[in-house]
């Protein structure tokens, strides 16, 4: 298939950016308490959940089913889940202040990483793959070897006096050389993960209590969530770069990996989408009808799906082009500069469509 062919289809396929409002894809609904967290797999196929019901349930994108039976184990309440970089082992962080490690096709290790002594809130591998943090309601953040549980020493035991009680997020740098936490006291820091010493903060003030926080694929931005607004900070300075305002409370942000797009959702059960470079927002607001809490949201490693869960006990899956067209045309005008030829057949809502017209000009 030529390129004018492929941009042709794919517009075909898309809808006009004057859409009534858009449906999800698939709801997964399965779990019988609040959804905390989940991950998308390698394989940008399926989606795994964890609910304080206990259980981790595996789900298919393509045909919206659970497969086989949830996974179960005798740690309580589930807080965090988290993918390792390669793609096999999920972390589970639990009510009983353990680690668990599982594989995608649900069976549990017997390694169990222990050192906290109340729930898990947080966990990110490290990019290597070698190591995991975690974070806990007790004020810890531990740096474990991700093969024996081996506590690291100088820095595998961060107790955070800064951060005053409860460590409700983490994540590892890209480059693996620094570790961002967020905390119950409204603070983030910026720690090295070498050495534990704190390189930026606490950054204070923040509005509310730390619930997400995720790095740029560069590294030099931090994005978090903490109250009506998603931040944007210089991780090196720690200065605040930008807001965006969302209608209520925020309590996950995530950074689509193929696309400059910013996801929020939080109290109000609304999402909604922004383009990082220009701050403008990228389609219409997308909700649950019970409009619940929303806590956790993420974007498929290819850039396709974008999912979240909470308080409705499901996870919505929805796809990304629906929801915001506008990076379809963005694509579209990215390639037509290069295949000038295909410029006599712009797609008819590039023509005729107002709002493509909007988005479309300087």
């Amino acid at each position: 298939m030529s390129s004018g062919s492929f941009i042709m289809s794919i517009l075909d396929e898309a809808p006009t950016l004057a859409q009534p409002r858009s449906t999800p894809k698939h709801e997964f609904k399965g779990h019988k308490s609040n959804i905390w967290s989940f991950v998308f797999l390698h394989d940008n196929v399926h989606i795994v959940s964890g609910s304080e019901d206990g259980m981790m349930c595996k789900w298919d994108c393509d045909t919206g089913l659970l497969v086989g039976e949830p996974w179960e184990s005798e740690g309580g309440s589930i807080n965090a889940l988290a993918l390792s970089p390669d793609g096999k082992t999920i972390s589970c962080g639990r009510y009983n202040g353990s680690v668990e490690m599982w594989n995608t096709d649900g069976e549990m290790s017997e390694d169990i990483l222990t050192g906290h002594t109340t729930w898990v809130s947080a966990l990110s591998w490290s990019p290597s793959g070698a190591h995991i943090a975690s974070g806990s309601n007790d004020g810890i953040i531990l740096i474990q070897k991700a093969g024996n549980g081996e506590v690291e020493p100088e820095v595998g035991l961060m107790k955070m006096r800064q951060l005053e009680g409860r460590v409700m997020c983490l994540a590892y740098s890209h480059l693996g050389d620094r570790i961002a936490s967020g905390a119950y006291n409204k603070t983030i820091c910026i720690l090295d993960n070498n050495t534990g010493k704190l390189l930026v903060g606490p950054i204070e003030d923040l509005g509310g209590l730390m619930k997400s926080v995720v790095w740029s694929l560069d590294d030099s931005k931090l994005y978090s969530a903490s109250d009506k607004f998603a931040r944007v900070f210089d991780s090196t300075e720690g200065t605040e770069l930008y807001r965006f305002e969302h209608e209520s409370f925020i309590y996950s942000v995530a950074l689509s990996p193929k696309h400059n797009v910013l996801a929020c959702v939080g109290e109000d059960g609304v999402a909604q989408l922004w383009d990082t470079e220009s701050h403008e927002p990228l389609g219409q607001l997308f909700h649950q009808e019970d409009r619940k809490l929303l806590r956790c949201m993420s974007f498929s490693r290819d850039g396709q799906y974008l999912a979240y869960g909470g308080d409705h006990e499901n996870i919505t899956l929805w796809v990304l082009r629906v929801i915001a067209p506008e990076l379809l045309v963005r694509a579209f005008m990215i390639i037509l500069q290069v295949e000038k030829p295909y410029s006599r057949t712009l797609h008819p809502c590039l023509h005729h469509s107002p709002a493509s017209r909007q988005v479309l000009s300087p």
